[in-house]
């Protein structure tokens, strides 16, 4: 067998030795200039060779060898096995390649990761998270991953970086198995290129991981003292990333309230983080009212806490209104799904809590069902914010001990219902605020519940519930942008869909948005304020389905005389939604106390037309230069949603504030979002009987206020009613199908009912 390449070999020891620069464990400075001047020598190629990998060969923790079918053995190289607990270590990895395969290394199990697949609702990969599997749980210490792409060259011998994590300190005993994946001959449908190289090695007899002992420099308990401006206790969404960008504790091997999907924890004052020594970029943040706070902290042996002060830039309770995010999940998607169905309301307090809701609406759904539905108690409760599980925890190595703060009481949660999953989910995902009871009567599982909305609708209206549609956007959106628009949607999605049928029955309250396009959300609702109905529009977040940063990426405001709390809380913010004045969006602008000609409240009369004063406090807040492109494009894109920095006007600091009158813009004005509280006052011209609202759209929408003129109700546009008109047809064409035949004669002489009432809306319009 010819001697590989020298160059080649050289090229790819090059490349592994800037990899470890990257990844913060390079090698000694005069083993590179040794190299470099190596590559230059005059030696022949077989001695070059043999002291190339002689210079390298201390530092090899893995000896790869692939035969000529791509199976993969690992031998232990002569690098020292040391790590350090919760943190990284990265080693070379040498790749014996003699049949010159095109393939992608992949790293296994070999006995000792913690990543099991579940294909749970979302078919993602999850650590196990139920008792039951505690030994697992506590053996699943180890994580490795390669520093970049794996992709194997064909050359005879090259070298790759591994990086390894450990989760204890101490000497464990674990193995590493690499695993060589051909996707150029990959044949089966059914099996990607690494799950089956993988595979592969589970029914040979041979021995494929190289098995260590590692010794594990033990990582030190730092406590994180996070306060508010006023030195209040809290919680708050922390961050610690290493030079290379690296999450702490790692994300791979976190378990419930530590969600793998996100990049930052949450913690109280006093709770701890374990940290290795090293130079850490904290930051703290406490949901849209805040800005980031950035901290660099070293990490030595003298270090025991981080102290940060939150800054916050608008607090609306002072203000007198509360946020509210009434569309959370504890199962289903990001979340756990099997084998324990979710977690628990001792983590998603800590989760609203450390995004500063008031409010979060924990709504139990299809996924998960009948595990979560032991939560519901029919009133709010704001839980201490334990560890679910301790014994799991404790295998787990999460030993810190949760901390009260003085804000803990400040937030609740209230477990509810979302109609998804259920027969009538076709017909739009209902959210249910405020049951007594959970359990559709006479149903004793999910498909025993009606298939269409309107009997639910009225069901939970009956126990006093607020009800309407979640994510309203989802299937109507039209190709275009213009609010509102005459373009009758195709009704295919999961949207707010039969809200047209039921708010003229008076079965709807609502329906949820602040997550997609304004154009694909608002529409039926301008639509349906057009004809004179009061329907509200709440902001929400659908977390972790939609959104899985945190809960309250969307959210709702809503003026109260108090703050809500104890078991009646949810019913208090209710109630202010009703009657009092409120608003939506993103969180990162308010418009505080609307007012037409000085008046708050959301009915108004007047004798005649005329002009109207509307007048507000506003506050947003963006960075004063937009945020840099990320790596690899050439410009700064917001992300998606309702964001403020959607909204920003150029490269200034100004965005648009819109009165709307009947939907339409009547006036504008520019404001800088640099989060000081702006007092706007406009004169807007109200001929009839007219909605007012005020929007920077992207971010934040007030309820309406209602004007009626002249003692005529609110009948502003005949095209809205033909619009809703027309979607009832539309929506009987897309969704009658999917209705049981023995509910249908119902559905159809509701579906009927609402035309009509559409019908004699039309005739009572008084424009277009």
């Amino acid at each position: 067998m010819s001697e590989p390449a020298v160059q080649p070999l050289f090229a790819s020891a090059a490349r592994a030795v800037r990899k470890l620069q990257d990844v913060g464990d390079p090698l000694p400075a005069d083993l590179v200039a040794q190299l470099s001047k190596l590559e230059s020598s005059s030696l022949s190629d077989a001695e070059r060779r043999t002291q190339l990998e002689a210079l390298l060969r201390p530092f090899v923790l893995v000896d790869v060898a692939i035969d000529e079918r791509g199976m993969a053995v690992s031998t232990p190289g002569a690098a020292p096995p040391r790590l350090v607990q919760h943190g990284w270590r990265s080693f070379l990895v040498r790749v014996a390649n003699p049949h010159r395969l095109e393939a992608k290394l992949g790293t296994g199990a070999g006995g000792v990761h913690g990543l099991i697949d579940f294909h749970s609702h979302s078919a993602r990969i999850a650590m196990p998270d139920t008792l039951t599997v505690v030994p697992r749980i506590e053996n699943a210490w180890l994580d490795a991953k390669l520093a970049g792409s794996g992709e194997l060259s064909g050359l005879e011998v090259e070298y790759q970086v591994i990086s390894l994590y450990s989760r204890d300190g101490g000497v464990r005993a674990g193995g590493l198995m690499l695993f060589a994946a051909d996707e150029h001959n990959h044949d089966s449908l059914s099996r990607t290129p690494q799950g089956l190289a993988y595979q592969r090695t589970n029914f040979e007899l041979g021995q494929y991981a190289a098995a260590f002992d590692f010794d594990c420099a033990p990582a030190r308990e730092i406590r994180i003292d996070v306060r508010e401006p006023d030195g209040r206790s809290c919680m708050a969404a922390i961050t610690v990333r290493d030079a290379q960008g690296r999450s702490y504790p790692s994300k791979a091997m976190r378990l419930a309230p530590d969600m793998f999907f996100h990049e930052h924890v949450y913690r109280a004052t006093g709770e701890m983080i374990r940290l290795p020594a090293g130079r850490y970029q904290v930051s703290a943040v406490r949901g849209p009212e805040y800005r980031p706070v950035l901290v660099d902290a070293d990490i030595d042996a003298e270090t025991s806490e981080i102290p940060i002060v939150l800054d916050r830039w608008t607090d609306p309770a002072s203000h007198g209104y509360y946020s509210g995010d009434p569309h959370i999940h504890a199962g289903g998607c990001s979340h756990y799904n099997v084998p324990s169905e979710g977690v628990t309301p001792e983590t998603m307090i800590r989760h609203v809590r450390g995004e500063g809701l008031s409010l979060g609406s924990v709504l139990t759904w299809a996924p998960c069902y009948y595990h979560q539905k032991q939560f519901f108690t029919g009133r709010s409760i704001s839980p201490p914010a334990d560890l679910e599980y301790p014994a799991m925890q404790a295998a787990q190595g999460m030993t810190w001990t949760p901390r009260p703060t003085d804000r803990d009481a400040e937030s609740v949660l209230r477990y509810d219902v979302e109609v998804s999953g259920f027969p009538s989910s076709h017909s739009g995902h209902l959210i249910l605020l405020g049951l007594t009871e959970q359990d559709y009567p006479g149903t004793k599982i999910i498909e025993d519940w009606p298939s269409w909305n309107l009997p639910v609708l009225r069901w939970a209206k009956e126990q006093g519930a607020l009800v309407g549609y979640a994510h309203c956007g989802v299937g109507l959106g039209v190709g275009t942008e213009e609010l509102p628009n005459y373009i009758v949607p195709s009704f295919q999605g999961i949207g707010s869909n039969e809200i047209v049928v039921d708010v003229p029955l008076g079965a709807a309250d609502f329906q949820c948005g602040s997550q997609f396009a304004p154009a694909a959300e608002l529409n039926i609702w301008y639509h349906l304020l057009n004809v004179g109905y009061r329907t509200l529009m709440l902001g929400e977040t659908d977390y972790p389905c939609i959104y899985d940063d945190g809960p309250g990426l969307g959210r709702t405001y809503v003026r109260l005389p108090e703050p809500p709390a104890g078991p009646q809380a949810l019913e208090a913010w209710t109630a202010g939604l009703r009657d009092s004045s409120s608003y939506f969006g993103d969180g990162r602008s308010h418009v505080f106390d609307l007012a037409v000609d000085g008046d708050t409240g959301r009915e108004q009369v007047r004798t005649a037309p005329g002009t109207a004063r509307v007048s507000a406090t506003v506050a947003a807040w963006l960075p004063a230069e937009p945020p840099p492109p990320p790596p690899g494009r050439p410009v700064y894109s917001a992300p998606v949603g309702w964001h403020l920095e959607r909204a920003r006007i150029g490269s200034t600091r100004h965005v648009l504030l819109e009165v709307v009158v009947n939907g339409v813009p009547v006036a504008s004005q520019e404001i800088v979002a640099d989060g000081t509280e702006q007092e706007i006052a406009v004169d807007v011209p109200l001929e009839r009987s007219s909605w007012i609202a005020v929007r920077i759209l992207r971010s934040v929408h007030t309820q309406p206020v209602f004007v009626e003129v002249g003692g005529r109700p609110i009948r502003a546009s005949r095209r809205s009613a033909q619009w809703l008109y027309d979607s009832v047809d539309a929506l009987w064409d897309a969704k009658s199908g999917f209705i049981r035949e023995d509910e249908r004669t119902a559905a159809r002489e509701a579906y009927d009912a609402a035309r009509v009432t559409y019908r004699a809306l039309r005739d009572e319009c008084e424009a277009d």
